[in-house]
């Protein structure tokens, strides 16, 4: 990931909850049923179209009238799907806005509620002579991430389609990643797993040969699964040493309604930063998921993250708030993408304790916000003048 963690690759991300037409600076995630149709899509299912595909062989004797009333009919329905796609896209945009980009509510990231994140698996067994197996191999590991001395635990189950079979790992190996062309020679490193029926195993970087080295590392199993031999893979993005610290020293203040931690850092390298938090209130629920996107330089320094005061009314949040589960790393524009910090799973802040009144309850604004809003309200205008105009030339016709 490059830029995916900058501020419009935020928005992007945002925005797809209620926009999949429109890629702007936003985007809120949602399902593809909800998205404003393509104009190509429109166009191939306007009657206007069907009528031009009518085989001239079958046409009615009286074509020109019968194209011509097709035509009309096509016009008008292209028109109030324009408008309905118009209309889509504002609702979709302005709900998407309600909050700022740095300050999110956590339903929005259903899989960042715990940091370190990595999807489980579930893969056929790769044999060598690549036939189809019945055996599968479930992958799981509790962080792709690893900085300086951590170390990843990878666990992998094994079953058949009659349920849980036993999984022998004959073989593991860490090795600097294919992908890693120009990376310094490092010898292969043995992976010790262990256990009955679920194997894990610890690997950690630093002590296996990889301390200097910063990128993928792949870990590469031998696997016996009922009498099955074959392969799979883990992968971990390895960072030798940090290139900034948390300090744990935050300075809160509320400002406009809204309450600021200042996160201060200590920064070794100068750059653009991507730190993100969760906030819990009172009850333990995290509620919202906060970022910071910004430069950067070295020595002492200040990340600001924001809880914004229209989220705390809408999740109905009660302070004091809990600033938990804190990542970040240096955004770069080579692979890999990023050199990671050592972050803080649990809490790492608490804030004083706030009457809700001192929240506002005025959705985000901003320059670029107002002029989105008014684009897609010309759009909106646009389609309806071109809704009546078709309207008022069917109702001259006889």
């Amino acid at each position: 990931m490059t830029n995916d963690r900058a501020k419009g690759k935020f928005f992007l991300f945002a925005a797809a909850i209620g926009l999949g037409a429109i890629v702007l600076f936003f985007l809120l995630r949602t399902s593809p049923h909800s998205r404003a149709p393509s104009e190509e899509r429109l166009l191939e299912e306007s009657p206007k179209r069907a009528a031009h595909k009518t085989p001239a062989s079958t046409a009615a004797p009286n074509v020109s009238a019968s194209a011509k009333s097709g035509e009309a009919l096509g016009e008008r329905a292209l028109a109030k799907k324009r408008l309905e796609r118009a209309r889509h896209t504002l609702e979709g945009y302005l709900i998407s806005t309600r909050y700022p980009y740095s300050s999110r509510p956590m339903s929005e990231h259903p899989d960042m509620i715990e940091p370190h994140n990595v999807a489980k698996t579930t893969l056929p067994l790769a044999r060598k002579d690549k036939k189809l197996t019945d055996a599968r191999v479930l992958l799981e590991q509790d962080r792709l991430y690893v900085v300086g001395e951590e170390a990843a635990k990878l666990t992998i189950t094994c079953t058949t389609s009659d349920g849980p079979a036993p999984c022998e790992v004959l073989a593991a190996t860490a090795h600097v990643a294919e992908s890693m062309t120009n990376a310094p020679i490092i010898e292969p490193s043995p992976v010790n797993f262990m256990g009955d029926g679920v194997k894990s195993a610890l690997f950690a970087p630093a002590q296996q040969g990889f301390g200097g080295y910063h990128g993928p590392i792949s870990i590469d199993l031998d696997v016996r699964v009922d009498g099955e031999e074959g392969g799979a893979r883990f992968e971990v993005i390895y960072t030798p040493a940090p290139p900034a610290r948390f300090t744990r020293v935050v300075r809160e203040e509320m400002v406009n309604g809204s309450l600021y931690l200042h996160v201060q850092v200590e920064v070794d390298k100068p750059g653009r930063y991507v730190i993100t938090a969760r906030a819990s209130d009172t009850t333990g629920d995290k509620f919202a998921y906060l970022e910071f996107n910004e430069e950067l330089g070295k020595g002492l320094q200040e990340a600001k993250l924001c809880i914004f005061g229209k989220l705390v009314h809408d999740e109905q949040a009660e302070a004091p708030f809990i600033l938990r589960d804190i990542e970040g790393f240096l955004l770069k524009e080579s692979h890999p993408d990023r050199e990671t910090m050592v972050g803080f799973d649990g809490p790492y802040f608490t804030t004083k304790s706030y009457d809700s009144k001192e929240f506002s309850d005025a959705e985000w604004q901003s320059e670029e916000k107002t002029r989105h809003v008014e684009e897609f309200t010309k759009d909106v205008k646009a389609a309806e003048e071109a809704v009546r105009f078709q309207e008022e030339n069917a109702a001259k016709k006889p």
